[in-house]
């Protein structure tokens, strides 16, 4: 057998070096950046997660701060929705607007009773319960009846308006609207 040369040795031993670095750059290096790229794409997943649980979390506290402020008003969230099916309070809301808008009011197309009225199509036990105002009277009061049916203290819906002028500077409102009443 011949003897290798210190030369030949050292040549061998780089060329070895440089077989393994090439497959370690080739093979190891090609699993280790798709590692890479995994940890990279968890990493900018976490950080989508982290803005939207603090989007979330900053909303909750502002949800638990509207629901103390709302303890405190006279009108709790669970009284919203009549449990009174003659409406008695409700029409009674109704007319006194329409005295202190000065508006003749007539209501009608309430009818039937809370097993006949249909769902509102909520999650929770709901109806509705249709009902008509037509309104005469000055268009300025007219409007002023409307704006505060925005604002009662149980929930209605308009479904239709319309409004057409009369005789003396006179308007007919015609408004239908649903009550909605808790089962």
């Amino acid at each position: 057998m011949k003897k290798i040369s210190s030369k030949n040795k050292i040549i061998i031993v780089i060329l070895a070096w440089l077989l393994v670095s090439a497959a370690m750059f080739v093979y190891f290096f090609t699993i280790m950046d798709s590692s890479n790229q995994q940890k990279l794409d968890s990493m900018a997943d976490d950080r989508k997660n982290l803005v939207t649980l603090t989007a979330e979390n900053e909303s909750f506290k502002k949800a638990q701060a509207d629901l103390t402020k709302m303890a405190a008003q006279p009108l709790q969230p669970e009284n919203f929705f009549s449990t009174d099916v003659t409406f008695v309070k409700e029409i009674q809301t109704l007319e006194d607007l329409a005295i202190k808008y000065n508006q003749d009011m007539h209501l009608g197309g309430v009818s039937g009773t809370v097993k006949t009225q249909p769902p509102a199509g909520t999650a929770t036990p709901l109806v509705t319960v249709g009902f008509n105002v037509n309104l005469t009277g000055s268009l300025s009061g007219a409007v002023d009846f409307i704006e505060s049916m925005e604002n009662l203290n149980f929930v209605t819906s308009v479904k239709a308006l319309s409004m057409s002028s009369g005789s003396d500077n006179q308007v007919q409102t015609n408004i239908s609207a649903n009550f909605y009443l808790k089962k």
